[in-house]
């Protein structure tokens, strides 16, 4: 036992506690339920999204209102759009751990000159919420009334459009990508691709159009979009004016099938009171028992039923004897509804009281649901659509850019109401911009839904600002965490979404740790034949490096990818790299005649200083990579370094504890054993 120093049985107890953490997780889930045996089963690796597999989204970044904001040539504009960048990917990335994703990935790339960031999730499940919480562009806006003419902004619009047509109609276009790179983050220029409608269901202004075209043909002009409707500022039901630009793709005959939903015709019986109708002076017990009593008569007589409504019913059906026609669920109050489909053809109901009072309903007719098939032309095509309708708003200059954050407070009366407040420039700005429009509105709108256009009474001072609306207390919190967490800088645009199945990642990660275990196979194999007790001792050293390791990977936030795996192979190689300096400089020791505590002592002594540079070296280079690389780099570079610093660890330290004890036993003489030469012994 003299020969296990203190710094030995350190290693071993310290070396048994990491690798009960860094068992399989099958092995783990048989310990009891004890408070630590959970804590040891928390302890797993975190698996990066091309070994776990997940989406990667791809946001490009669009500057426009930034570049605009700084075009005055001064220097410090690259810096300040750097800043917008930077503030982008925060926002994005609070977002991101706000959706409890394990150890996201998000970084920026440069794209042909646009900034874009790139979120990658690991194993996350649920996509179209990731891509609602990531994407969403809760940009904040203060706009005022326009007092130009509406038509310069539709010239500008038509002449954005021809410009965009010209790009399709160039010989050599790619129509899908002139439609991607022309999409807004505002939603006034949008691309769909692959629309498929039967020629009864296409727009007015194609159906004279395709016949004529070929597939793969843009309309060589812009196209004015109608029977779209909208609700304008003033809450009025207004045309939505657009541009439209089309690519026919093909047409075929396909089989359309119509579906018509079973539908019901029925009279009914109205009876109101107070409560429903203020003109009614009837209570409603007066009400049931007048309904009760004229439903008896209806029982009694159905083919009367006529006569009654017209004598008692109080619906505007009344006179026509309560004829309601033919109508399908979803148009009637859900009461009525249910009462009437419910009954058989001839059936008059019980009373049945909905909002409007009380009914007395006779089913008439009932319609069955059917199905019809019939051949008609398909048309397939692509569209770019430009939103030409009038903006009564135009920008303050006033926006997210300036915003610091928001808080829910109360009015007088005890509605939730959301306060913003600003930074110094923007109080600054927003009391220019009341004093300009006192007696004006001034309209909020977050992310380009407009939210508010109270009238400004006064100038207001201070930096804040209050955004009221018929909001309930929960409404109003997940506004301001809205505005809070996702004041965006600058908008972003979904520019591309990479799925990797499960399936991939896994298959990846056996094939790579299948190759590592081969590796480390004929790594021990050759170790143990060529420096035979050295070499066992070097692989024991490599058993304590991969439980500290696996300890390092287990119990700290790194993400293991394969790059990363590349990463820590390499490093496997090195940490023997090491013991084989040492044992040859121990080994010429041993030749030499010297004893086999003086070789040892002598090969650590000299063999140092080259583990020393070289690792240095490795690790300036791991810093280099991880400072000017992309992700994968990022991930090859920390894992490389990380088992740099861990092969000197056990090279050096646990690998010279293990050798020493050897001190005074016989196999420390044993020249088969050493792969030392026979040789007369100068030192004892």
């Amino acid at each position: 036992m003299k020969r296990f120093s203190k710094s030995l049985i350190a290693i071993i107890i310290a070396t048994i506690l990491m690798a009960i953490i860094s068992l399989p997780d099958s092995v783990k889930s048989k310990l009891p339920g004890d408070p630590v045996s959970e804590w040891i089963k928390e302890q797993k690796v975190t698996l990066g999204l091309d070994l776990q597999g997940g989406t990667q989204l791809d946001y490009r970044i669009d500057l426009k209102s930034a570049i605009a904001r700084n075009e005055d040539g001064d220097d410090s504009n690259d810096v300040r759009i750097q800043d917008v960048i930077e503030g982008v990917r925060t926002t994005i990335e609070r977002r991101v751990n706000g959706l409890g994703v394990s150890e996201p990935q998000i970084y920026l790339s440069n794209v042909a000159g646009e900034e874009h960031i790139i979120v990658e999730l690991a194993g996350i499940k649920d996509i179209n919420e990731a891509k609602a919480v990531v994407g969403k562009t809760i940009q904040l806006e203060f706009k005022e009334m326009k007092t130009e003419q509406d038509a310069e902004d539709i010239t500008a619009i038509q002449t954005n459009a021809d410009e965009i047509l010209k790009k399709a109609l160039k010989p050599d276009a790619d129509f899908i990508k002139v439609g991607e790179n022309a999409v807004t983050s505002d939603g006034k220029i949008t691309f769909e691709q692959n629309i498929e409608k039967f020629e009864s269901e296409l727009p007015a202004q194609y159906k004279g159009l395709f016949p004529n075209m070929t597939a793969g043909e843009v309309y060589n002009k812009t196209v004015q979009g109608s029977g779209e409707y909208m609700i304008d500022a003033g809450g009025q039901v207004a045309e939505k004016k657009t541009i439209k630009i089309v690519q026919f793709v093909s047409s075929a005959e396909k089989e359309k099938t119509e579906t018509t939903d079973e539908q019901v015709q029925a009279s009914h019986i109205l009876i109101k009171f107070a409560d429903v109708d203020p003109e009614t002076t009837r209570t409603k017990e007066e009400a049931l028992a007048l309904a009760t009593e004229v439903m008896e008569k209806a029982k009694a007589a159905p083919d009367k039923f006529a006569d009654l409504a017209i004598e008692y019913s109080e619906g505007p059906t009344g006179p026509k004897g309560g004829d309601l026609g033919l109508f399908g669920r979803g148009q009637m109050v859900a009461a009525f509804e249910d009462a009437a489909f419910g009954m058989e053809v001839g059936q008059i109901s019980d009373v049945v009281e909905s909002e409007f009072g009380y009914h007395i309903i006779m089913l008439t007719d009932r319609v069955e649901a059917s199905e019809t098939t019939k051949m008609e032309k398909s048309y397939t095509y692509n569209e770019i659509s430009l939103d030409a309708t009038p903006d009564p708003w135009k920008p303050t200059g006033l926006d997210g850019s300036h915003f610091k954050y928001a808080t829910v407070t109360y009015t007088q009366i005890g509605t939730p109401q959301v306060n913003i407040q600003f930074d110094s420039d923007g109080g600054d700005l927003f009391e220019q911009i009341t004093e300009r429009l006192t007696g004006q509105r001034l309209a909020i709108f977050v992310g380009g839904e407009l939210i508010s256009a109270p009238n400004v009474n006064e100038k207001i001072s201070g930096g804040s600002a209050v955004i009221t609306g018929d909001y309930t207390l929960q409404e109003a919190l997940q506004l301001a965490n809205d505005l809070n967490t996702g004041a965006i800088d600058a908008p972003i645009i979904l520019s591309g979404q990479y799925t990797i199945s499960a399936t991939l990642g896994d298959n990846a990660l056996r094939v790579s740790l299948f190759a590592g275990i081969v590796g480390l196979i004929v790594l021990i194999l050759f170790m143990i034949l060529y420096y035979r007790l050295l070499g066992i001792f070097a692989v024991l050293a490599l058993i304590v490096y991969s439980i500290i390791f696996i300890f390092i990977l287990k119990t700290m936030p790194i993400v293991m990818t394969l790059a990363g795996i590349a990463g820590i192979i390499l490093s496997i190689g090195m940490a023997v790299d090491a013991n084989i300096l040492i044992f040859e400089r121990t080994k010429e020791e041993l030749n030499e005649g010297k004893n086999f505590t003086a070789s040892i002592q002598t090969g650590f002594e000299r063999a140092w200083t080259s583990i020393r540079d070289s690792n240095i070296s490795s690790l300036i280079t791991c810093v280099i990579l991880w400072s000017f690389g992309n992700s994968i780099i990022k991930g090859f570079a920390l894992m490389l370094g990380l088992g740099i610093a861990v092969s000197m660890f056990t090279a050096i330290t646990v690998t010279r504890q293990f050798i020493q004890t050897l001190t005074g036993t016989k196999l420390s003489k044993n020249t088969f054993l050493l792969g030392t030469k026979e040789v007369k012994i100068i030192n004892k």
